[in-house]
């Protein structure tokens, strides 16, 4: 049974019994239709209410968040795009442990990233060939390790004498990382390296 027929049920339930009352009355019928219409409508307001289903509120939502921001340009964003940067932003937690970073990496498609820490002991005499040659300012740096190749530009013949040789990163994480991390730390983006 359709939404409109089980309007026009409940509708006519609710009239008085007796031969005065007509349940196919055109009023009763239009009432019918009209129920049936907002129900539908709110049911797809109910969509609305979620960041990864919004479609018409996307733009309000994103006003209330501040989005877009510098990390997303707009020419590319699609749809989806701006669901997932809408829900992430709005549902994200927070946090400054190794294990947030990694999810956040995670969230953008570096599944594989790792970072690495140097907040271990400073190097001295009595260190290992294999200790890190850091000193105490470098507690406060932090490596994002991602091993692919993401975004590795070579030269080329074509290009002009005063290109890069070679270009590499993707903006986008490393803007997303800078606006999150710790305003006393100093990230470094490592890209094609397992571990730094």
């Amino acid at each position: 049974m359709d939404l409109e027929k089980q309007y026009r049920s409940m509708v006519g339930h609710l009239l008085p019994y007796g031969p005065a009352w007509d349940k196919s009355e055109p009023i009763l019928l239009s009432l019918a239709l009209t129920l049936s219409k907002t129900h539908v409508r709110l049911d797809d307001l109910m969509q609305e209410i979620n960041p990864k289903t919004t479609t018409e509120l996307i733009d309000r939502y994103e006003q209330i968040c501040g989005l877009p921001d510098s990390c997303y340009p707009l020419d590319v964003q699609t749809l989806t795009t701006r669901r997932n940067r809408l829900d992430s932003k709005i549902n994200l937690v927070g946090g400054i442990s190794k294990e947030f970073f990694l999810q956040v990496l995670k969230a953008n498609g570096y599944l594989d990233a790792t970072i690495t820490n140097y907040n271990n002991d400073v190097f001295t005499c009595e260190s290992t060939c294999q200790d890190y040659l850091y000193d105490e300012e470098w507690r406060f740096y932090w490596i994002v390790n991602i091993p692919h190749d993401y975004q590795i530009t070579e030269m080329t013949c074509n290009d002009g004498c005063d290109s890069h040789l070679r270009k590499w990163g993707d903006k986008q994480i490393e803007c997303i990382i800078e606006k999150l991390c710790p305003s006393h730390t100093y990230v470094i983006f490592k890209y094609g390296a397992i571990n730094a």
